[in-house]
């Protein structure tokens, strides 16, 4: 069995492994989501990228139905992530890997924080932290008669330039800045400024103080770090750390004498991660963005040909320009900062090739995007396709469905459903598999109102939708026409010969020599005077012989040969 379930004293958690595709394991699902005495919910997805549509109704029902448990959703895949989010779920992506090489926010500055047996640690620290665009702010428990050597020892050991601490100063990058004895340290603003006030948990410095301004002053641009010590200093602050976004990490107790602090930090389950000391230099040292990420254009080529080997995805002809803006994104985001390593990672790591291989599907859409456009395809294309017995159309890149339920709608109002075939396809298997399920948020419905009155729409859109439990869901007549599968427009073959294409916003990020083989793609496959639809964003200077312009503002052609 796939799908557990373990309780504590206020919280019911279920843990399900494996994608849900089998009905045994949904079902032992939904036998486990039942209202308790319990005041929380806690759900972790470890292996599913995507869920099925009565996993996600089930869901979404149960909170409707349970309006005062609190939800908490675990994913291990983004792309879940991104679902339960585009239905107005809030999850949290958990690390998967070891973070070897991998982070997800851009830092600005880093905070450590550490009492009795931090000094050698942050020494250690800071001898391997490697210059970048980035303040420190560091804050030690010690006497407040005694001066603190601190600041003079690090000088002849980091490459960050060591500020004295007078109050009122500018926070400056490539800077470290080290509270002074019997002052908090707050940081507001850009600014520092000290203060004498009361000592909290018995401490002045104290790590709260200072890290709860950084929290505040950073958000999730902040990395804190805490060291050796005693007592639980810094703890308390960890819970507007993680509300904000910063990223939490400790030393790992065994690895100190005094270690309290540690260990009461880590009971807070607030921490992310746990880290002996040479890991946790190593860790801070890899994440620091450098300030210019270049990629040489012969390297990418190279790299293009390798991911068609190796995974069968052939980008080699995609926009340079583009195809180099995601794949630094993706490097920025797993903190991978040379290419040739980053060549190196994704040929060894399927999860990270999948990283770049969303990040490179484009999934903008929404339900009659262009309306104009889709108002010319109602009043021009689908009439007088209504002359023909059967009616074949392509959604080519379908993403998450909305154009293909938008045409379904459209041929339902025209009477032509019932003849009607719908082919959507795209790349990404994910979306596909959304788009399959049919589940949109009543925020997108909401939005997509207008769109539909403007394309000519003259009922009431919320009746192609099954409205309930905050989601709406494609009624069944709409579904039961559109044929959904994964495809790449790479592919050379003709699978079908369709009355109306529409590729829209897809070919912009192609380079020519593939704009062209694509569009080759759509001519072959359509019948004989049927029509093409392309994106607003797309230029009409490279379009083959054989089409000619149909409607021009709304880039709609018409097969002549």
């Amino acid at each position: 069995m796939n799908v557990h379930a373990i309780d504590t004293r206020k919280s019911h958690h279920i843990s399900v492994q494996g994608n849900m595709q089998s009905q045994a394991d949904r079902e032992a699902f939904f036998s486990l989501l039942l209202p308790g005495s319990h005041k929380e919910l806690e759900l972790t997805f470890f292996d599913a990228r995507i869920l099925p549509a009565d996993v996600m109704t089930a869901i979404k029902s149960f909170m409707a139905a349970n309006k005062t448990i609190k939800l908490k959703i675990n994913v291990f895949h983004r792309y879940l992530g991104s679902y339960f989010y585009r239905l107005g779920l809030q999850c949290h992506v958990m690390q998967q890997h070891s973070p070897e090489y991998r982070e997800t926010k851009k830092i600005r500055a880093i905070a450590l924080g550490g009492s009795a047996g931090s000094l050698d640690k942050i020494m250690a620290i800071m001898a391997k932290l490697p210059p970048r665009d980035i303040s420190v702010f560091i804050v030690q428990h010690i006497l407040e008669n005694e001066p603190n050597y601190l600041g003079e020892i690090l000088e002849r050991s980091t490459a960050f330039k060591v500020v004295p601490v007078t109050g009122n100063i500018t926070v400056r990058p490539n800077c470290v800045y080290i509270a002074p004895p019997a002052h908090h340290m707050i940081v507001e603003n850009g600014k520092i400024r000290l203060s004498t006030g009361a000592k909290l948990n018995f401490a002045r410095p104290s790590i709260q103080v200072t890290f709860e301004s950084l929290a505040d002053e950073y958000r999730d641009g902040l990395i804190a770090v805490m060291l050796c010590g005693y007592g639980d200093d810094g703890s308390k602050a960890l819970a507007l750390l993680k509300e904000y976004g910063a990223t939490t990490l400790i030393e790992d107790p065994e690895d100190c004498d005094a270690r309290d602090l540690l260990i009461n930090a880590w009971k807070t389950g607030l921490i992310d991660y746990k880290f002996p000391l040479p890991e946790l230099s190593s860790y801070l040292a890899r994440i620091i963005e450098p300030e210019n990420l270049k990629i040489d254009e012969t390297e990418l080529k190279r790299f293009f040909n390798g991911l068609n080997d190796h995974y069968g995805y052939d980008y080699r002809h995609y926009n340079v320009q583009s195809a180099t803006r995601r794949i630094a994104r993706v490097m920025a985001d797993n903190r991978i900062y040379s290419f040739k390593r980053f060549e190196e990672f994704v040929m060894q790591d399927q999860d990270l090739f999948e990283n770049l291989f969303l990040e490179c599907s484009i999934n903008v859409t929404e339900f009659f995007r262009n309306p104009l456009t889709f108002l010319s395809i109602r009043q021009k294309v689908l009439t007088y396709l209504d002359s023909f017995p059967h009616i074949k159309i392509w959604s080519a890149g379908c993403s998450t469905g909305q154009e293909a339920v938008t045409l379904a709608i459209m041929l339902d109002e025209l009477g032509i459903l019932h003849k009607s075939q719908i082919y959507a396809s795209d790349i990404n298997p994910y979306v596909v598999e959304e788009a399959q399920n049919g589940i949109y948020s009543l925020e997108m419905i909401d939005a997509s109102r207008e769109n539909y009155k403007l394309s000519g729409g003259s009922g009431d859109f919320d009746n192609y939708f099954i409205i309930r439990d905050g989601y709406a869901q494609v009624k069944p007549h709409l579904k039961e026409r559109i044929l959904y599968f994964q495809h790449s427009l790479l592919n050379k073959g003709v699978f079908n010969e369709f009355h109306l294409v529409l590729c829209r916003n897809v070919l912009i990020y192609f380079d020519q020599t593939l704009q062209t083989a694509v569009l080759d793609l759509f001519f072959r496959s359509l019948d004989m005077n049927g029509f093409l639809v392309l994106g607003e964003s797309e230029s009409i200077a490279s379009y083959p012989i054989g089409f000619q312009i149909f409607d021009k503002p709304n880039k709609i052609f018409k097969k002549i040969i």
